[in-house]
């Protein structure tokens, strides 16, 4: 019985593990301003959803880009990074 609720455990940690950005990509934070953090934390969701991963990364990451920021040279700079290395860092595992 012991183990079948380590198991429960286990697999319930990883169930919430696979639920956030890959491991790889989960503590790539760049260094700047708080714009273009933000840009590129929606740059990088929405280019993990445009890598052909499969419809999970599309329901969970979508397109992501606030129409508020969108005069905002860091807030652009930063998606566009987000965006490109996310993607490309999802295609490359």
């Amino acid at each position: 019985m012991v183990n079948q609720v380590q198991r429960v455990i286990w697999l319930s940690i990883i169930l919430l593990i696979s639920s956030c950005r890959p491991v790889t990509l989960a503590f790539s934070q760049p260094e700047g301003p708080p714009e273009f953090k933000l840009g590129w934390e929606d740059g990088c969701d929405t280019g993990l959803s445009a890598q052909d991963a499969g419809y999970w990364y599309r329901a969970m990451y979508g397109y992501k880009k606030r129409p508020e920021m969108m005069e905002n040279e860091l807030y652009k700079n930063g998606w566009n990074e987000g965006f490109s290395y996310c993607r490309f860092a999802a295609a490359a595992k």
